[in-house]
């Protein structure tokens, strides 16, 4: 199959206004489902129809043509998800800016304390994410929360020493990281 398919984007990738040709019956192991169809979406720059006439008129019997252009994969997100699973058989993978998506800076920042004794690390612990503290005034048990850095500055902990922040606020995490000479690595992000 791939090889009837690989000739087939041959005969057709020269074809006016043709981006990308993606075979979509192709799974993750590198195999083909033997007995499926074969489903190629075919990208445009420009769709025409005399293109597409051509196109499905040349069509193998076991083929399947999805023809889209680039608008439709702007207002269709869908197809973005579907296609990266597919195995481009001519052409470069598709990208699609995001117009009305509002990026945000972040930053990943995973850290180890493996090295620290165990008051260091309890002491980082507090420093990040609070902590309680009791004592007695005027015979009274008295119960204090305080908040820590990653509540003041809404981090996130997404995995176990591992934290997502907005990138403004990442040297405060950091810098108190350094203090308690944790080793540290960051990986900027952009998330929406």
């Amino acid at each position: 199959m791939i090889k009837d398919a690989l000739e087939f984007s041959e005969k057709i990738k020269t074809l006016p206004g043709i981006q990308s040709i993606i075979l979509m019956d192709y799974t993750g192991w590198g195999e083909l489902i033997k007995d499926s169809n074969v489903t190629l979406v075919i990208i445009y720059r420009k769709k025409d129809k005399q293109t597409v006439e051509k196109i499905d008129s040349q069509l193998p019997e076991k083929f399947h043509v999805t023809h889209l252009n680039i608008k439709e994969l702007k207002t269709d997100s869908k197809f973005l998800d579907i296609l990266s699973d597919g195995l481009i058989l001519y052409g470069q993978p598709v990208t699609v800016e995001a117009e009305d998506i509002y990026l945000k800076a972040k930053m990943i920042i995973s850290y180890d304390t493996s090295k620290l004794n165990q008051s260091e690390r309890s002491r980082l612990n507090r420093a990040l994410y609070g902590g309680i503290s009791t004592y007695q005034k005027n015979g009274k048990r008295i119960i204090k929360q305080y908040p820590g850095l990653v509540e003041q500055i809404d981090a996130q902990k997404i995995g176990k020493a591992v934290l997502i922040v907005n990138r403004l606020n990442a040297s405060k995490i950091t810098q108190t990281l350094e203090r308690y000479t944790a080793t540290y690595k960051k990986i900027p992000i952009w998330d929406y």
